[in-house]
């Protein structure tokens, strides 16, 4: 795990004190007077922010006809699009260099409590059904994401060395299951990369947050989602959260929160692989409902959905530590997908989301 809230706590206080250095160029603009920020350039969208009199804004695309942009203030707590008319920048901005986009922001709506019905046990461990996967990889692709990349998106248990890294660093025994060796190959270094979208403790909110962005690498007013997103380009993302949230989120934010993440990964072209979470010894019930929120918001979004919950169900322990929190250590090394190891939590959820990359790979990026 590369971070600690200690040193996350330092972080905040350096950010609270100086605004940190750009990782790239970027063009801004300002409002002379209270302008509203839509979710969409129509003004018959829905109003997202309302920005203040003489506020900054960082601008990072526009629409077709050139007549609306779509930026972010610079603390990362408005974003959305703003008719040109309404805004004021210096002349050596252009805003016909800036690149095209299709982006609507996320509107949060009636909270669905039909997950309340949901058995997770009728949901298969690997998705058989990609839903929108195809369309949206079409949509990556257009955009010239990166087809062999992915993205990690979550808590301490993605963040994990354990998780995934060992394939990228070639230091595996895959057993059995030799036929995944090239869904390994395809994805490659990508496997071990390390995301600015997982660290420990991260939950829905902070994903989305630009506070809890790093600072060396993401742009001010970015969240760490969408700065993994840019930093890698990728074209697939592993998202798995609920593990944190239900010890600090209720579950209308959790719900909220989840489908704003699957929303905006979508908005920008990368395919969403949404997995379920190990449950909590001592918050089992709890667990199980936030397990259902997870299965509710990738039905709605009709996207891939791994059952890792499924998977460990069966598992001395349930797949968890005795902490009854964090997955199994292996007994070898989370890279060995042979024998006993996979009664251990991580190794079988490597061996599961392998499967689960090829099954999309396959089926979908062909």
């Amino acid at each position: 795990m590369r971070y600690h809230w200690s040193a996350f706590i330092i972080v905040l206080i350096i950010l609270a004190g100086s605004v940190p250095a750009t990782a790239q160029n970027s063009s801004r603009a300002w409002t002379p007077y209270a302008q509203a920020v839509y979710s969409s350039p129509d003004r018959a969208s829905h109003i997202v922010a309302i920005l203040s009199p003489r506020s900054e804004i960082v601008l990072e695309a526009r629409d077709a006809a050139a007549h609306w942009v779509l930026g972010h203030s610079l603390d990362g707590s408005a974003r959305g699009w703003v008719e040109i008319r309404h805004l004021k920048y210096d002349s050596e901005v252009n805003i016909n260099s800036l690149p095209v986009s299709l982006e609507e922001m996320f509107v949060s709506g009636i909270e669905n409590a039909a997950y309340h019905t949901i058995d997770l046990n009728d949901y298969p461990v690997i998705p058989t059904d990609f839903g929108r996967a195809r369309e949206i990889f079409e949509y990556g692709k257009m955009r010239g994401l990166s087809p062999n990349v992915i993205s990690k998106v979550g808590d301490c248990i993605s963040d994990n060395q354990h998780f995934l890294s060992p394939f990228g660093w070639k230091q595996y025994n895959l057993g059995d299951y030799g036929q995944l060796q090239p869904v390994i190959d395809y994805f490659a270094l990508s496997l071990a990369y390390d995301s600015q979208a997982a660290y420990n403790g991260l939950v829905t909110a902070a994903a989305l947050d630009p506070a809890f962005a790093n600072p060396m690498a993401c742009v001010p007013g970015e969240s760490p989602l969408r700065c993994e997103y840019r930093i890698h380009d990728s074209s697939v993302a592993i998202i798995m959260f609920g593990a944190q949230d239900l010890l600090f989120t209720t579950p209308e934010e959790f719900d909220r929160n989840l489908r704003q993440i699957i929303h905006e990964t979508i908005q920008v072209g990368v395919v969403p692989i949404l997995s379920t979470f190990p449950g909590n010894l001592e918050m089992w019930e709890r667990s199980i409902q936030y397990n259902q929120i997870v299965v509710q918001v990738a039905l709605d979004f009709d996207i891939p959905l791994m059952n890792l919950w499924r998977a460990l169900d069966p598992l001395p322990n349930h797949g968890l530590n005795d902490d009854g929190r964090h997955l199994s250590q292996p007994i070898t090394n989370s890279g060995d997908l042979s024998g006993p190891n996979l009664q251990r939590g991580y190794p079988l959820r490597n061996l599961i989301t392998l499967q689960t990359l090829d099954a999309v790979w396959r089926g979908v990026m062909y």
